[in-house]
């Protein structure tokens, strides 16, 4: 058990750090800034990239972005505070016990479900702003990346 939690917990800090950083600079959605919601989802920003989307489309879409933006920040800063609380207690002097980080895990856990639940109201709001022939190419091009996916799979099953 001691040593599961020696590799689990510096594994969880890590994906935590990097789950924050990637948030921090977020990817593009159909030239603007994607921000905090560039994170997974159903319906990722480069695809969006790929709709053409008209300009009354991309002002709404920009629109449904600013008016989450704040529930975003907030949820972020949280996850922060949290990711820096366990790290204090990872990093200080003396033993430490897997138990010791579980309210911080249960925080952690809590705002993920949090972030997910937003980012699937944020990916909602979008798909009603798309024409059915946008939701098609969406699914070809989900459908591509499943495809991909699948290949490169097989590729590293062979090495």
């Amino acid at each position: 058990m001691k040593k599961a939690s020696f590799v689990v917990v510096p594994l969880l800090l890590l994906s935590l750090y990097a789950f924050s950083a990637s948030a921090q600079g977020g990817p593009r959605m159909h030239g603007m800034r994607g921000g905090m919601m560039g994170g997974p989802g159903l319906l990722p920003p480069f695809v969006l990239d790929k709709l053409a989307l008209t300009d009354a489309q991309t002002a709404q879409v920009k629109g449904i972005m600013d008016n989450h933006s704040a529930t975003f920040q907030s949820l972020f800063d949280q996850l922060k505070t949290t990711h820096d609380a366990m790290a204090e207690k990872f990093y200080a002097s003396g033993a430490l016990a897997s138990t010791a980080l579980t309210v911080q895990t249960q925080q952690v856990n809590q705002l993920q479900e949090q972030l997910m639940n937003e980012k699937l109201s944020v990916d909602l709001e979008i798909r009603a702003v798309l024409t059915p022939e946008q939701l098609a190419k969406a699914a070809d091009i989900k459908n591509q990346m499943k495809a991909m996916h699948e290949q490169m799979k097989n590729l590293f099953q062979d090495s």
